[in-house]
This record gives structure tokens, C-alpha cells and sequence, in this order.
């Protein structure tokens, strides 16, 4: 149950077994089932979600209420609407399941704890929020600057075969085009 959370958590920082042990005392697991919304839009985040199983995203809903697909997260993640859980305000994102997951889950109020408990913990989310933020930050210059196609590589090199689990409405979202669009960079891939 704990196995990937502490493979995952090991490449940022090393916690000895009494701290793990703690850490797993404030962790829930949770099994979710597939399209079921985690978060809603306005709700302030009062957990986070560590993946074992499944796929999540988050999206934002615009003006016209479209669905605008921001992230999708995989097994061995952190998820969340980060910006709601970390301060404590209003979601500007909805964060959902697109199939059925096995989270474990970490409270607001548990992670608050868990910094005084055990100091790592700070040290461990400055590291994914570091990592969050440069990928942010690779995602946006690729929708600047690459066509379509060329983040349409990019994403299956990055998360291989993940596109397969993905609605196509959903990819094509995350990438800034169309689904139609999308089905024809799929079809000339294929040629």
C-alpha cells in the first residue's frame, strides 16, 4: 500500500523507519471509483492525493463552460488543486478521477502536523512543488512555442502510452487543440 509512495518520496528525500511510520499513521487509502470529482470548483482543498492506481486531472471551466484540461496525473503523483490546498482558498480547478483509483490521501490538517512532526516533510513538498513548477513551466513554453504535433510527441515520449487511457476530448484539452485536430495528428502518426 505504502510501497510506491515511499519509492516516489525516496528521490527527493530519506526518512527513517520511525518517520515513515508517522507519516503512514496521517496517510488514508482510498479506493475512487472512475469520474468522480475529487474537488469541485470553489471548494477549498482540504486533502491531497498520493496515486497508487488510476488517473486523475484537473481542469478549469471557462467562460462558455468548457471543460480546459490544465494537468493529468498518473500513477506514482502527487494530485490536487495545489494552489487551494496550500492556501487554503476557493479551487479555481476541478480535480477528478478518469478511471477507478487507489489514492492515499493527506489531509490539510495532517500535513500542517506532519511539518512540526517530522521536518523532512517540508523539505519533501518543496521538492514536488519545485518539480510541479518546472514542468508547469515546460508545458507553457511548449504551448508558445511547439505545433500541435510536436507536443503531441512530446507528450506520448514523456508519458508513454498514457494517451491510450486518456478520452481523446480530454488530451486534445490538455494540448490546446481540438479533438478533430487531435484525431488528425493521430492518423498522420500512423502513416
Amino acid at each position: 500500500m505504502f510501497d510506491n509512495f515511499w519509492a516516489f518520496a525516496a528521490q527527493f528525500v530519506s526518512f527513517t523507519k520511525k518517520e515513515k511510520e508517522h507519516i503512514q499513521s496521517q496517510l488514508v487509502l482510498r479506493d475512487v471509483p472512475k469520474n468522480h470529482t475529487l474537488i469541485d470548483f470553489g471548494d477549498i482543498a482540504r486533502e491531497a492525493y498520493f496515486i497508487n492506481k488510476g488517473i486523475l486531472r484537473f481542469y478549469y471551466i471557462s467562460d462558455e463552460g468548457n471543460e480546459i484540461t490544465g494537468f493529468v496525473f498518473q500513477e506514482n503523483m502527487m494530485a490536487g488543486s495545489h494552489e487551494s490546498f496550500f492556501s487554503q482558498v476557493p479551487s479555481l480547478q476541478v480535480v477528478e478521477t478518469l478511471e477507478a483509483a487507489e489514492l492515499l490521501v493527506l489531509s490539510h490538517a495532517s500535513l500542517q502536523q506532519l511539518y512540526l512532526d517530522v521536518p523532512k516533510m517540508n523539505i519533501l513538498v518543496r521538492k514536488i512543488l519545485e518539480q510541479r513548477m518546472a514542468h508547469a513551466q515546460k508545458v507553457l513554453a511548449s504551448l508558445i512555442i511547439h505545433k500541435p504535433a510536436d507536443r503531441y510527441k512530446a507528450y506520448q515520449e514523456l508519458h508513454p502510452g498514457l494517451e491510450n487511457r486518456i478520452p481523446q476530448h480530454v488530451l486534445a484539452s490538455y494540448m490546446g487543440i481540438t479533438p478533430v485536430s487531435l484525431s488528425r495528428i493521430r492518423a498522420r502518426k500512423k502513416q
